[in-house]
């Protein structure tokens, strides 16, 4: 296995091998000596690099790059337009006032949208741009340096979610109340979770023969006072009560794969929610909808009184703009245990109204008989 240096050392054999004399750039050994030097920069540093010069931006970047790059590999050489055609008129005006006011910038997080692992997915950047001045004193092209933030925007916006439960747990006074709360906290402007709606479904523990009806409790969407929820088409359909038993004997064996640079994922291809299936088997099930679009259900239990149990499934829509990988995964779950414990709140609430009314009617029976008593005593005297 070759060491990374020596895999850096090939690369830049690579870069000064290529045919530059194909390009708007002519042959290597016409290049400006304050131009080489920009290049040679670029290859040497472990930050990634990419210049953009020439007629149509041509690129030469170093290996820290083709991070950025994922599955756009072989762009040395190429017009920026070629490589980057999703992007080319927000980057190429960018290029131009560099060149053209010989004045560098910085950007921070800047939101992009990249088409380079098969799907348009957002991405955040932070990234100078500089221009490369040659000996006649004009700039020649831009050199830039490039991080990617897109998991760090990602986390934070997720943990404000996540920290917005801790915030709104304590305005939990009943279980509908509850799943009114958690559709209220994801509905707002949540990027990663376009659409929810949550299902209770009150069984048996270790009980198959019941009927298992599931109630939607509420959704993100909005509601009309005559039409009622107002679905998107692309969804299956969503009745507000399902009874569980008639999809018992459905088959569900239909998997579809969505190929990405890091892994392969399936997804279950269905034309209705697969609740019983959750249920039966319990964690999430990840369903690709008839658009093309991406849906986890998601499960938690609780307990109730006399061997009951409180199932409780999550319906969240997927970013389109993001690979449902394993993070996305786990930020979902996190929301399931915030969901669980918010309806453990509201059952723990409920459970202590049930007491209190049941100790007020004893109450009241107590007094009543004891009046009833104090009545007949003072019927004996008389």
């Amino acid at each position: 296995m070759s060491s990374p240096k020596n895999d850096k050392k090939t690369f830049i054999n690579t870069v000064y091998n290529y045919d530059w004399s194909s390009t708007s750039l002519g042959p290597m050994d016409s290049w400006d000596p304050a131009f080489k030097n920009a290049v040679t920069l670029c290859l040497q540093t472990a930050f990634p690099a990419v210049i953009y010069a020439g007629r149509g931006w041509v690129q030469i970047y170093n290996e820290a790059y083709e991070s950025v790059l994922m599955t756009k590999q072989y762009a040395i050489g190429k017009p920026f337009k070629e490589v980057w055609p999703e992007i080319y008129e927000q980057s190429a005006a960018l290029f131009e006032s560099v060149t053209t006011t010989g004045k560098g910038l910085f950007r921070e997080d800047e939101l992009y949208l990249l088409e380079r692992d098969g799907y348009i997915e957002e991405a955040y950047f932070n990234y100078t741009c500089s221009p490369i001045f040659i000996s006649d004193g004009s700039a020649c092209g831009t050199f830039c340096l490039v991080q990617e933030t897109t998991p760090k925007v990602l986390n934070a916006r997720r943990l404000k979610i996540l920290g917005e439960f801790g915030r709104r747990i304590p305005e939990v006074e009943s279980l509908e109340n509850a799943c009114h709360i958690i559709t209220k906290i994801l509905g707002d402007n949540n990027t990663d979770i376009p659409y929810a709606m949550i299902y209770l479904v009150n069984h048996k523990l270790n009980t198959t023969s019941e009927s298992l009806i599931a109630r939607l409790i509420t959704t993100t969407f909005d509601y009309d006072n005559e039409s009622g929820w107002l679905f998107p088409d692309n969804l299956p359909e969503i009745p507000e009560i399902i009874d569980l038993t008639k999809d018992i004997d459905k088959n569900y064996n239909t998997l579809m794969e969505l190929k990405r640079e890091a892994a392969t994922y399936s997804f279950l291809k269905c034309d209705s929610w697969p609740i019983n299936l959750l249920i039966k088997d319990g964690d999430h099930i990840k369903v690709l909808l008839d658009d093309g679009s991406q849906a986890v259900l998601l499960l938690t239990k609780i307990s109730l009184c006399e061997d009951h149990v409180l199932s409780a499934i999550l319906i969240c829509g997927i970013n389109p703009r993001r690979t449902l990988d394993e993070k996305y995964m786990e930020f979902l779950k996190l929301i399931t245990n915030q969901m669980n414990r918010c309806l453990l709140r509201a059952s723990s609430i409920e459970e202590e109204k049930k007491r209190s009314k049941l100790l007020a009617e004893l109450n009241r029976q107590k007094v009543l008989f004891f009046q009833g008593i104090s009545h007949e005593l003072k019927s004996i005297d008389l």
